[in-house]
């Protein structure tokens, strides 16, 4: 059985300017205050830690369209995991940004989501400063 958490955040900016920051896979580092680098080959996003770790993930959908991430991390603590990322349009001009994270074993997810947490709060800060 999986573990799964789900943070979000709204954005005051359109989802087109936040879509732009997020959408590129070897950007993450960028926004994601937990890593100094985020190379793409192919289909593989090598994430570097600021401790130096590199971890490699690999990439199933980069969808402009939903504005939609979803990845997997291989670490060899987990037997599952599967990450989304999504970037929501709101009526009134802002950004309804969400991160969910499965995995198993389930505990990992708080782990995972935690980090997650914190680039969710790194972006709204980002781009409300740029607004």
């Amino acid at each position: 059985m999986y573990g799964g958490v789900r943070y979000h955040i709204e954005i005051d900016a359109p989802v087109e300017a936040v879509w732009e920051r997020i959408g590129d896979p070897s950007r993450l580092h960028e926004w994601f205050p937990d890593f100094s680098a985020s190379p793409v080959e192919g289909t593989t996003r090598t994430i570097v830690s600021n401790s130096g770790v590199s971890i490699d993930e690999q990439i199933l959908i980069v969808d402009p369209i939903l504005r939609r991430i979803q990845y997997t991390l291989n670490l060899p603590i987990l037997s599952q995991h599967h990450g989304t990322l999504d970037a929501i349009g709101l009526e009134d001009g802002r950004t309804l940004l969400m991160y969910t994270t499965d995995t198993e074993p389930r505990i990992m997810s708080l782990v995972i989501g935690s980090a997650t947490s914190r680039g969710l709060a790194e972006i709204k800060r980002q781009m409300e400063e740029s607004n």
